[in-house]
């Protein structure tokens, strides 16, 4: 056993967000803000809703939290579908 190498996997920066965060963290592009989905919703009668913060980095390098939206699952598909490539 000693005698076996440990081969380092290179993950680039996003990955590893994704691996801090977890599977709802949705980076920006262009900023250090990212989306943060939950990991549950909830059933109600209007719908299934999700609850999403937009979140950035503090002056102290920890996560911080600018708001919550609170958006119906069939109204950011029907959005998402809507967006066509330049």
């Amino acid at each position: 056993m000693g005698d076996e190498k440990v081969v380092k996997i290179p993950i680039d920066y996003k990955q590893r967000k994704i691996n801090e965060y977890g599977q709802g963290y949705v980076p920006c592009e262009v900023s250090n803000r990212w989306l943060q989905f939950a990991d549950e919703s909830n059933l109600c009668q209007g719908g299934e809703f999700i609850g999403v913060d937009v979140m950035t980095l503090g002056s102290d390098e920890q996560p911080k939290k600018i708001c919550q939206l609170i958006i119906n699952r069939e109204d950011i598909i029907r959005a998402l579908n809507s967006v066509v490539p330049k």
